[in-house]
């Protein structure tokens, strides 16, 4: 049996006795994360630069030798760069920032950062890249990036990547990005209490461009720059069509002015509307909230998200954002008829008519990027496309300099079996499939063997004791770094690993009831039948199969000629209670449109209810779909309190004061309020228990509240009315 491995008594003595000589640097440690930088490319590590950048009290660098943090200084800039058409920088010396080191300089090739915002990883090939730096705080302050469209940049002609990132109280987000440019593969692994997942191309360089090369379109051909090897953005190249969308953006605008367009934004909820003048304004089902897109974009304005794609306030931005999701990805179908809902996330449905961008399809192929997951454009993050990866609890991540191609990392596979603990001894990837032990061990596990496994998030590994997937049985969603613990230690004769289906949605016909009380069924003008004749306390229950705890959105097909509507959603017998919604007068009993509201299910089969609190209305339909998906915060029912796990927050909307409650043993410490572009409105250092958070200072909108607490943290999303 392979067991963790514990340090013996005099090594232990030994720790005790040197414990207040290490005291300051085991506090820096715990404040620090581990980045170990792999070279998979075809460059020594000696041309491999590196260099890192972000805020923490003011703009900060590391020194990716040391780990130690310097606050930028114009004292910094010492290091001669190229004069290219007499620019000679900031400083009008010709002179840049020293934070570049080289790979081969890092010890261990690994980097210990602080907690730390707006950080860039920077990494360059053959030459240092040359950024200025201005200052630490003041004005003005932060650096100089490359700026690539200046012919007389001094980075011109300097291949580099970079991986963005921000780790604070509340946990870790990175990604790679292709928003800008691609120029060399790269890989990006995060690991964390239970979590794995990892982003990047699994190619080679060479077969990137040569596979661009081959399948690219006429339109798009020209963003390679052969000789540098590099792909631009369309937009940031001067020979793409700056027309290549408008015959597509015309024909919305056209359509939409006598029609009306719907379409379903996640969390969002669903938007319904239509061109007046120049401007296309929507309105929410359910609450009425109004957005706006101010005009008709251009096709620089639809591809990067500027100008009249992005204006306005909160909801015309998140409207704003799904439109240039949408044209991006031709995700707006002109043959759906006036009213129809259209799902802007049904991923089956992009890149599929021309025109779309060319460019985020290549990179969101699956031969290309590891699940088909990139950063392709601004926007890339709607209905969860990007290469964002989070988790609130990393303890180590892994940045593959060339890609994945050769390794076990994302070529590999979506789940890595190991022999010992802690990810020790040989190891072997699997994709999803079944694995007999004849299989297993021709991947080289041995009978009987295996100790620790990694599993990327949306993947599931089954266990078996016996061969030919017999005996016990362990089922794990999430990475295990000790099979000790589930007493399932070498214990492992052949396993399955499957996609967990994300997005997991159901619609129940309101008719097919289990069982009702005081309603009768009608044509409906949709199609089928409908049920009405609801009055207050009525009541219907359905039999549902809940696949996991977590937050759904209920949305709900009704019509009323009434204004006064109230559906109480519930368990089969009244408890618990799940939230409300109300029914808007739709102008009458078959003129139909959907409402919505989140809520927080448990997993299993069971019967799930609804009880008309005021009847007056008719519903011909609800859809149950696991939340998510959007760029914004879900809203949540006005007239429950939401709950994250253990956190309980009430009353939510919130006028003034936030109560907070977590059971057992917890105690809350401290409290941050966030806005969705995640800048700190407010923060609470201390607090307690007995007063409430007073956010009557915030402006009315949704926030993001996160909490620590003496076990651990939490966030969950509050709206401000």
């Amino acid at each position: 049996m392979k067991t963790k491995i514990y340090p013996s008594h005099w090594i232990l003595k030994f720790f005790v006795a040197t414990t207040v000589m290490l005291l300051w640097s085991l506090t820096t440690w715990a404040q620090t994360l581990p980045y170990l930088v792999e070279n998979n490319s075809e460059y020594p590590d000696n041309q491999v630069f590196v260099a890192i950048v972000g805020i923490t009290d003011g703009h900060v660098w590391v020194d990716p030798a040391t780990g130690q943090v310097h606050p930028m200084s114009q004292s910094d800039n010492t290091v001669q760069g190229p004069v290219n058409g007499g620019n000679q920088g900031p400083g009008g010396d010709g002179k840049y920032a020293n934070c570049f080191r080289r790979l081969s300089e890092i010890p261990n090739h690994t980097i210990n950062i602080p907690k730390i915002a707006g950080c860039r990883i920077m990494i360059s090939f053959e030459s240092q890249l040359f950024l200025y730096f201005f200052g630490h705080s003041g004005n003005p302050s932060g650096y100089a990036a490359p700026n690539l469209a200046n012919p007389t940049d001094p980075n011109q002609g300097i291949k580099f990547e970079l991986v963005e990132l921000t780790f604070n109280d509340y946990g870790l987000w990175c990604n790679t990005s292709r928003v800008d440019s691609y120029q060399y593969p790269m890989g990006l692994e995060v690991w964390g209490n239970g979590f794995y997942k990892k982003v990047g191309e699994k190619k080679t360089h060479a077969q990137i461009i040569s596979q661009w090369q081959s399948t690219a379109p006429s339109e798009f051909q020209s963003l390679l720059n052969a000789s540098e090897g590099t792909i631009h953005f369309p937009t940031k190249t001067s020979t793409f069509p700056t027309n290549f969308f408008q015959s597509y953006i015309d024909a919305i605008w056209s359509k939409y002015s006598s029609q009306q367009l719907v379409f379903n934004s996640g969390q969002a909820g669903v938007w319904r509307g239509s061109v007046q003048g120049n401007q296309f304004i929507f309105t929410r089902d359910g609450d009425g909230q109004v957005a706006t897109i101010p005009g008709k974009p251009t096709t620089i304005e639809a591809m990067e998200g500027s100008g009249v794609m992005a204006s306005g306030a909160q909801w015309d931005l998140v409207v704003q954002a799904q439109f240039v999701a949408a044209i991006t990805r031709h995700a707006i179908d002109l043959n759906v008829g006036s009213g129809v809902l259209q799902d802007f996330g049904n991923t089956s449905s992009y890149y599929q008519t021309w025109p779309y961008n060319w460019y985020a399809k290549f990179w969101h192929q699956t031969d290309i990027s590891v699940d088909g997951q990139t950063y392709a454009f601004a926007y890339d993050d709607v209905f969860d496309q990007s290469a964002t990866i989070h988790t609130p609890s990393p303890t180590n991540i892994k940045i593959t300099v060339g890609g994945f191609y050769g390794t076990t990392g994302g070529g590999g596979g979506v789940a890595t079996l190991y022999q010992h603990c802690d990810y020790g001894g040989y190891s072997a990837s699997l994709n999803v499939g079944s694995y007999t032990l004849g299989q297993l061990q021709a991947l080289g596990v041995a009978n009987d063997d295996i100790s620790s496994l990694q599993l990327q998030s949306g993947y599931q590994i089954t266990m078996y004791q016996h061969d030919n997937f017999g005996g016990n049985v362990l089922v794990k969603t999430s990475s295990d770094n000790c099979l000790v613990n589930e007493a399932f230690n070498d214990d492992i004769s052949s396993v399955v690993v499957a996609q967990v289906s994300s997005g997991w949605s159901t619609t129940i016909e309101a008719e097919n009831t289990a069982v009702q009380s005081g309603t009768q069924t009608e044509a409906c003008s949709e199609g089928g039948l409908n049920v009405g004749w609801i009055d207050a306390n009525d009541w219907m229950v359905w039999d549902v199969n809940i696949p996991s705890n977590g937050p759904y959105t209920v949305e709900y097909r009704v019509s009323s000629p009434n204004s006064n509507g109230m559906i109480q959603l519930e368990k089969a017998g009244g408890s618990p209670m799940y939230g409300t919604r109300s029914v808007p007068n739709t102008g009458g009993w078959q003129n139909w449109t959907s409402v919505s509201h989140t809520v927080s299910l448990t997993a299993g089969q069971q019967q799930i209810a609804i009880k008309a609190l005021a009847g007056g209305w008719n519903i011909n339909w609800l859809k149950i779909t696991s939340a998510g998906g959007s760029r914004t915060a879900a809203e949540v029912d006005i007239k429950t309190a939401v709950s994250t796990e253990k956190l309980i927050v009430y009353p939510n909307p919130v006028q003034d004061l936030l109560s907070l409650k977590v059971p057992g043993n917890e105690i809350i410490q401290a409290a941050v309020i966030h806005d969705l572009s995640g800048k700190q409105m407010i923060q609470w250092a201390e607090y307690e228990e007995t007063s409430p958070l007073d956010v009557s200072q915030l402006k009315a909108g949704h926030y993001l509240l996160s909490i620590k607490t003496s076990t651990g943290s939490y966030t969950t999303r509050i709206i401000k009315k």
